[in-house]
Protein backbone atom coordinates (compact mmCIF):
# COMPACT_ATOMS: atom_id res chain seq x y z
CA UNK A 1 0.00 0.00 0.00
CA UNK A 2 0.74 3.85 -0.14
CA UNK A 3 -0.18 6.75 1.69
CA UNK A 4 0.07 10.13 0.29
CA UNK A 5 -1.54 13.66 1.39
CA UNK A 6 -2.26 16.73 -0.55
CA UNK A 7 -2.95 19.92 0.37
CA UNK A 8 -4.15 23.11 -2.20
CA UNK A 9 -4.86 26.60 -0.84
CA UNK A 10 -4.40 29.95 -2.63
CA UNK A 11 -0.92 30.28 -1.47
CA UNK A 12 0.28 26.59 -1.52
CA UNK A 13 0.04 23.43 -2.97
CA UNK A 14 1.48 20.07 -1.81
CA UNK A 15 1.76 16.40 -1.36
CA UNK A 16 3.93 14.28 0.74
CA UNK A 17 4.02 10.95 0.08
CA UNK A 18 6.43 7.45 1.64
CA UNK A 19 8.20 5.67 -0.87
CA UNK A 20 7.88 1.74 0.15
CA UNK A 21 6.67 -0.32 -2.62
CA UNK A 22 4.66 -3.60 -0.81
CA UNK A 23 3.33 -7.03 -2.75
CA UNK A 24 0.69 -9.54 -1.85
CA UNK A 25 3.50 -12.17 -1.49
CA UNK A 26 7.02 -12.18 0.02
CA UNK A 27 9.47 -11.81 -3.46
CA UNK A 28 12.35 -13.97 -3.09
CA UNK A 29 15.48 -11.50 -2.05
CA UNK A 30 13.32 -8.84 -0.20
CA UNK A 31 15.65 -7.48 2.25
CA UNK A 32 13.48 -5.20 3.74
CA UNK A 33 12.43 -1.03 3.42
CA UNK A 34 16.00 -0.14 3.29
CA UNK A 35 16.61 -1.69 -0.02
CA UNK A 36 16.01 0.36 -2.76
CA UNK A 37 14.36 -1.92 -5.14
CA UNK A 38 11.70 -2.19 -3.04
CA UNK A 39 11.59 1.63 -3.05
CA UNK A 40 9.72 4.19 -5.64
CA UNK A 41 9.44 7.62 -6.38
CA UNK A 42 5.35 8.18 -6.39
CA UNK A 43 4.96 11.85 -6.82
CA UNK A 44 6.26 12.88 -10.12
CA UNK A 45 6.75 16.53 -11.30
CA UNK A 46 5.83 16.27 -14.80
CA UNK A 47 6.68 19.77 -15.64
CA UNK A 48 6.82 23.16 -13.47
CA UNK A 49 3.25 23.67 -12.88
CA UNK A 50 2.32 19.71 -12.63
CA UNK A 51 2.78 16.59 -10.33
CA UNK A 52 1.39 13.55 -10.49
CA UNK A 53 1.03 11.01 -7.12
CA UNK A 54 0.19 7.42 -7.41
CA UNK A 55 -1.55 4.56 -5.14
CA UNK A 56 -2.55 1.16 -5.57
CA UNK A 57 -1.01 -0.78 -8.21
CA UNK A 58 2.67 0.71 -8.89
CA UNK A 59 3.41 -1.20 -12.43
CA UNK A 60 -0.09 0.42 -14.42
CA UNK A 61 0.59 3.63 -12.21
CA UNK A 62 4.34 4.08 -13.18
CA UNK A 63 2.82 3.20 -16.82
CA UNK A 64 -0.17 6.03 -16.84
CA UNK A 65 2.04 8.38 -15.67
CA UNK A 66 5.47 7.97 -18.17
CA UNK A 67 1.86 8.14 -21.26
CA UNK A 68 0.93 11.17 -19.32
CA UNK A 69 4.60 12.68 -19.08
CA UNK A 70 5.48 12.14 -22.96
CA UNK A 71 2.27 13.78 -23.91
CA UNK A 72 2.53 16.98 -21.72
CA UNK A 73 6.67 17.14 -23.16
CA UNK A 74 5.44 16.71 -26.80
CA UNK A 75 1.89 19.10 -26.21
CA UNK A 76 2.54 21.50 -23.17
CA UNK A 77 -1.27 22.55 -23.51
CA UNK A 78 -2.73 18.79 -22.51
CA UNK A 79 -5.35 18.58 -19.80
CA UNK A 80 -3.10 16.60 -17.17
CA UNK A 81 -5.90 15.22 -15.49
CA UNK A 82 -8.17 14.51 -18.80
CA UNK A 83 -5.31 13.19 -19.97
CA UNK A 84 -5.09 10.97 -17.41
CA UNK A 85 -8.20 9.58 -17.12
CA UNK A 86 -8.61 9.15 -20.64
CA UNK A 87 -5.81 6.89 -20.79
CA UNK A 88 -6.45 5.23 -17.45
CA UNK A 89 -9.98 3.98 -19.20
CA UNK A 90 -8.37 2.39 -21.73
CA UNK A 91 -6.71 -0.05 -20.12
CA UNK A 92 -8.30 -3.32 -19.40
CA UNK A 93 -9.83 -2.51 -16.00
CA UNK A 94 -8.58 -6.14 -14.43
CA UNK A 95 -5.57 -4.62 -15.33
CA UNK A 96 -5.77 -1.24 -13.03
CA UNK A 97 -8.54 -1.35 -10.98
CA UNK A 98 -6.86 -0.16 -8.34
CA UNK A 99 -5.18 2.89 -9.60
CA UNK A 100 -5.57 6.26 -7.86
CA UNK A 101 -3.57 9.45 -8.80
CA UNK A 102 -4.00 12.74 -7.12
CA UNK A 103 -2.92 15.68 -9.32
CA UNK A 104 -1.68 18.81 -8.78
CA UNK A 105 -1.31 22.19 -10.72
CA UNK A 106 -0.56 25.72 -10.50
CA UNK A 107 -2.94 27.86 -12.29
CA UNK A 108 -3.07 31.53 -12.69
CA UNK A 109 -5.83 30.74 -10.01
CA UNK A 110 -3.86 29.28 -7.67
CA UNK A 111 -3.03 25.63 -6.69
CA UNK A 112 -5.57 22.95 -7.45
CA UNK A 113 -5.51 19.52 -6.54
CA UNK A 114 -7.76 16.99 -8.31
CA UNK A 115 -8.08 13.04 -7.77
CA UNK A 116 -8.62 10.91 -10.72
CA UNK A 117 -10.19 7.72 -10.48
CA UNK A 118 -11.95 5.22 -13.17
CA UNK A 119 -14.94 7.06 -12.03
CA UNK A 120 -13.77 10.58 -12.79
CA UNK A 121 -12.10 13.80 -11.70
CA UNK A 122 -12.65 15.30 -7.86
CA UNK A 123 -11.41 18.60 -7.09
CA UNK A 124 -10.29 18.91 -3.12
CA UNK A 125 -8.85 21.72 -1.05
CA UNK A 126 -6.98 18.64 1.06
CA UNK A 127 -7.40 14.56 0.00
CA UNK A 128 -5.16 11.72 0.73
CA UNK A 129 -5.27 8.30 -1.14
CA UNK A 130 -3.95 4.88 -0.05
CA UNK A 131 -4.22 3.54 2.88
CA UNK A 132 -7.39 4.40 5.18
CA UNK A 133 -5.73 2.98 8.60
CA UNK A 134 -2.53 4.32 8.14
CA UNK A 135 -3.92 8.02 7.04
CA UNK A 136 -5.54 8.31 10.52
CA UNK A 137 -2.29 6.73 12.24
CA UNK A 138 -0.86 9.79 10.96
CA UNK A 139 -3.44 11.90 11.75
CA UNK A 140 -2.91 10.87 15.35
CA UNK A 141 0.78 11.62 15.08
CA UNK A 142 0.31 15.23 13.88
CA UNK A 143 1.33 17.84 15.91
CA UNK A 144 1.24 21.72 16.00
CA UNK A 145 4.22 23.59 14.60
CA UNK A 146 6.41 25.46 16.54
CA UNK A 147 7.10 28.21 14.19
CA UNK A 148 10.49 29.92 14.38
CA UNK A 149 10.21 33.54 14.68
CA UNK A 150 13.41 34.42 12.20
CA UNK A 151 15.35 32.71 9.04
CA UNK A 152 18.56 33.21 7.24
CA UNK A 153 17.85 34.76 3.44
CA UNK A 154 21.32 34.12 1.41
CA UNK A 155 21.85 37.66 -0.16
CA UNK A 156 23.98 37.41 -3.98
CA UNK A 157 27.00 38.64 -2.27
CA UNK A 158 26.66 34.82 -0.28
CA UNK A 159 26.08 36.51 3.30
CA UNK A 160 22.60 35.65 5.15
CA UNK A 161 20.74 38.10 7.04
CA UNK A 162 18.11 37.60 9.44
CA UNK A 163 14.84 38.50 8.59
CA UNK A 164 10.76 37.68 10.64
CA UNK A 165 9.61 34.32 9.71
CA UNK A 166 5.66 34.32 8.60
CA UNK A 167 4.13 31.49 7.13
CA UNK A 168 0.51 31.30 5.97
CA UNK A 169 -1.83 28.65 7.45
CA UNK A 170 -1.20 26.09 4.86
CA UNK A 171 3.02 26.02 5.21
CA UNK A 172 1.85 25.10 8.47
CA UNK A 173 -0.33 22.90 7.69
CA UNK A 174 2.50 21.61 4.69
CA UNK A 175 4.66 21.84 8.25
CA UNK A 176 2.90 19.48 9.89
CA UNK A 177 1.37 16.78 7.58
CA UNK A 178 5.28 16.33 6.60
CA UNK A 179 6.54 16.00 10.23
CA UNK A 180 3.58 13.78 10.40
CA UNK A 181 4.55 11.32 7.35
CA UNK A 182 8.20 11.33 9.18
CA UNK A 183 7.30 10.07 12.31
CA UNK A 184 4.65 7.15 10.83
CA UNK A 185 7.53 6.06 8.79
CA UNK A 186 10.01 5.93 11.46
CA UNK A 187 7.68 4.12 13.55
CA UNK A 188 6.61 1.50 10.98
CA UNK A 189 4.52 -1.05 12.54
CA UNK A 190 3.85 -3.43 9.42
CA UNK A 191 4.86 -3.24 5.56
CA UNK A 192 2.48 -1.03 4.25
CA UNK A 193 3.56 2.50 4.43
CA UNK A 194 7.71 3.29 4.80
CA UNK A 195 10.44 5.16 3.76
CA UNK A 196 14.32 4.73 2.83
CA UNK A 197 15.41 5.85 6.47
CA UNK A 198 12.51 8.04 6.91
CA UNK A 199 13.27 10.06 3.66
CA UNK A 200 9.68 10.80 2.66
CA UNK A 201 9.25 12.62 -0.24
CA UNK A 202 7.78 16.52 -0.85
CA UNK A 203 6.89 18.37 -2.88
CA UNK A 204 5.91 22.01 -3.08
CA UNK A 205 5.69 25.06 -5.08
CA UNK A 206 8.96 26.83 -3.77
CA UNK A 207 9.24 30.26 -2.30
CA UNK A 208 11.56 31.36 -4.69
CA UNK A 209 10.54 29.74 -8.18
CA UNK A 210 6.97 29.58 -7.52
CA UNK A 211 7.75 25.85 -9.73
CA UNK A 212 6.97 23.12 -8.08
CA UNK A 213 9.90 21.41 -6.86
CA UNK A 214 11.15 18.50 -4.29
CA UNK A 215 12.77 19.65 -0.84
CA UNK A 216 16.22 18.65 -0.06
CA UNK A 217 16.96 17.57 3.89
CA UNK A 218 20.40 16.70 5.28
CA UNK A 219 21.80 14.85 8.58
CA UNK A 220 24.42 14.15 9.98
CA UNK A 221 25.90 12.71 12.73
CA UNK A 222 29.49 11.84 14.39
CA UNK A 223 29.98 10.04 17.10
CA UNK A 224 33.11 7.72 19.04
CA UNK A 225 30.51 4.34 17.75
CA UNK A 226 29.71 5.36 14.51
CA UNK A 227 31.79 7.95 12.87
CA UNK A 228 30.97 10.34 10.50
CA UNK A 229 27.53 9.44 9.38
CA UNK A 230 24.45 10.93 7.93
CA UNK A 231 22.50 11.23 4.83
CA UNK A 232 21.82 13.79 2.33
CA UNK A 233 18.31 14.38 0.23
CA UNK A 234 19.38 15.77 -3.32
CA UNK A 235 16.44 16.94 -5.77
CA UNK A 236 17.15 17.85 -9.22
CA UNK A 237 14.12 20.11 -10.31
CA UNK A 238 15.76 21.74 -13.44
CA UNK A 239 15.93 19.42 -16.77
CA UNK A 240 15.60 15.88 -16.17
CA UNK A 241 13.82 15.84 -12.54
CA UNK A 242 14.40 13.54 -9.84
CA UNK A 243 15.51 12.83 -5.99
CA UNK A 244 18.92 11.13 -4.83
CA UNK A 245 19.44 10.13 -1.19
CA UNK A 246 23.10 9.41 -0.58
CA UNK A 247 24.55 8.01 2.66
CA UNK A 248 27.58 9.19 4.04
CA UNK A 249 29.16 6.32 5.91
CA UNK A 250 27.89 3.67 3.32
CA UNK A 251 29.19 5.47 0.31
CA UNK A 252 26.02 4.96 -1.64
CA UNK A 253 22.72 6.23 -2.54
CA UNK A 254 19.67 5.92 -4.22
CA UNK A 255 18.51 7.92 -7.48
CA UNK A 256 14.35 8.21 -8.16
CA UNK A 257 13.90 9.40 -11.67
CA UNK A 258 10.80 11.02 -13.12
CA UNK A 259 9.68 8.70 -15.93
CA UNK A 260 12.18 6.34 -15.52
CA UNK A 261 11.12 2.76 -16.45
CA UNK A 262 13.19 1.55 -13.28
CA UNK A 263 11.55 2.74 -9.76
CA UNK A 264 15.01 3.24 -8.27
CA UNK A 265 18.65 3.16 -8.71
CA UNK A 266 21.61 1.73 -6.07
CA UNK A 267 24.92 3.63 -7.29
CA UNK A 268 28.19 3.54 -5.38
CA UNK A 269 30.31 6.45 -4.51
CA UNK A 270 33.12 7.44 -2.35
CA UNK A 271 31.60 10.56 -1.56
CA UNK A 272 28.24 12.73 -2.44
CA UNK A 273 30.57 14.79 -5.15
CA UNK A 274 31.02 11.35 -6.69
CA UNK A 275 27.43 10.57 -6.18
CA UNK A 276 26.26 13.68 -7.63
CA UNK A 277 28.45 13.19 -11.00
CA UNK A 278 27.05 9.59 -11.33
CA UNK A 279 23.57 11.17 -11.36
CA UNK A 280 24.51 13.60 -14.26
CA UNK A 281 26.74 11.17 -16.23
CA UNK A 282 24.47 8.72 -16.34
CA UNK A 283 20.80 10.06 -16.11
CA UNK A 284 21.03 13.19 -16.54
CA UNK A 285 20.25 14.50 -13.14
CA UNK A 286 21.39 18.03 -11.92
CA UNK A 287 21.61 16.81 -8.81
CA UNK A 288 21.46 20.04 -5.46
CA UNK A 289 21.56 19.98 -2.12
CA UNK A 290 23.36 19.57 1.95
CA UNK A 291 26.94 18.04 1.94
CA UNK A 292 29.33 17.93 5.00
CA UNK A 293 32.37 19.59 5.17
CA UNK A 294 35.38 17.78 4.58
Amino acid sequence: MTLVVGGATPEIGFLVADTLLTFEFQLKGHRGPVNGQFHALKIQILKSNVAVAFAGDAAASCWLIRELHAKITADPTVDPCSQLLASYNELPASDSSDCDFLVLQLTPKGPKLAEVTRGGVLYYRRAYIGDDSEYKRMQGLRRPYATPSIQHVQQPDGTFRLTPLVLTEGETEFAEVSNAMDALTHGRRRGSVGAIAGCVTRVVNARISGELEYLQSVEVSLSPWEGASGFSVLSSNSGRRGVGIYYRSGKMGFLFVVGDDQPCHKEYAETIEAFIGIASAKYGLNMVGGTWDK
